[in-house]
Parts: C-alpha cells; structure tokens; sequence
C-alpha cells in the first residue's frame, strides 16, 4: 500500500538562507542599480558633442590692449592700498597672483594687524610707463611721489622714516583663472622728497 504524504505550506517554502547572503544579495542589486543608472546618465549627459576641435587652439587669450593693461594695473593698485590701509588679507588674493610676491604682502598685513598699526598710502605725481604687453605677461614702471605714515590704534603717527620718496617700481602682472594679478614689484630707484 502506498502511503500518501500531505505537504504543508512551511514544506513548500525554499530552506531559509543566513542573513548575510540576503544583505549580499541586496548589496549587489543596489550597486547594479547604480551602475545602470550611472550609465545611463553618462549616455544622455557624458557624451556630448564639444563641437569640432581646432588643432590650433591653445590656452585661452588673455591679450589686453594697452589701455586695458594700464586700466587693470590701476585697479590692481588700488585694492593693493586699500588691503594695506584696511589691513584686510582677504583682498590680497584679488590682486595678487600666487607666490612670493603675495606672501609678503600677506606677511606685511598681518604684521599690520598684529602691531595694531594702520597703515596710510599716498601716491602723488604718479606716472605709468607700459614695458612690456603681451599675452602671458604685462610689465608696467611706476614713477610716484610715494608717502606712506603709520597710526597707532589710538591715530598717533608712529612714522619712522615721515619723509615723501620719489619712487620708481617695476610690476609684473601675469594670467590667472582670476584674469590678471600682480606677480611681482621691484623697487628700481628711490629718491628722498624734500
């Protein structure tokens, strides 16, 4: 005689599996998930046409004309006095490029601060003589009567040396994601005002 089993609904049910295997499980469907939509994406958005390629593009033209360079040198000079006469470092970088150049002028300002020292720029008789002008590098020479006076946190004059300099500085702006910034300035000659 044959015996007639009844299956029960737990007996049709697969042999459970250890946590593990199911968060495994889960793990890899996700990441398929991402890297599906990732693709997709990349199809749509990543491929692109950048249009047709000039074998003889380069970097982009940063040429000034040279009233242009003259205009950029003064507005570069300007916040460049206005750094130091307010000791605000967060101007530095919006008129000088990266090197040297700006970490003494950094270290000027904060020694500004530190001392709490106001400093005061006076330019008079100021000519500007474009050197040189070019597409990587503007050279300009500075000939200014040139007064510069310190104030203590209480306005007393703290001047060492009070007397004007008839002053003649060569500068040296260069390219920047920022567009152009000075890079360098050299005292070329010095004369003491009467």
């Amino acid at each position: 005689m044959q015996e007639t089993r009844t299956r029960t609904p737990a007996e049709d049910l697969p042999p459970s599996r250890p946590g593990w295997i199911r968060a495994v499980a889960i793990l890899g469907v996700g990441a398929l998930l991402i890297a599906t939509l990732y693709g997709a994406w990349q199809a749509v958005f990543g491929n692109e046409d950048p249009g047709p390629v000039d074998p003889g593009a380069s970097d982009p033209d940063f040429s000034l004309t040279d009233e242009q360079a003259i205009a950029r040198f003064e507005e570069l000079n300007e916040l460049r006095i206005r750094a130091y006469k307010t000791a605000d470092i967060s101007l530095v970088s919006a008129f000088a490029g990266t090197g040297p150049f700006r970490a003494k002028v950094v270290a000027e300002i904060r020694r500004l601060k530190r001392d709490d020292i106001t400093a005061s720029l006076e330019l008079g008789d100021e000519q500007l003589e474009l050197l040189a002008n070019s597409t990587d590098e503007i050279k300009i020479q500075q000939t200014a009567d040139l007064n510069i006076r310190f104030f203590n946190s209480k306005g007393v004059d703290v001047t060492s040396k009070g007397r004007s300099q008839r002053v003649v500085i060569d500068w040296t702006l260069e390219p920047s994601t920022q567009g152009w910034l000075i890079t360098t300035s050299t005292v070329t000659d010095s004369e003491l005002g009467s």
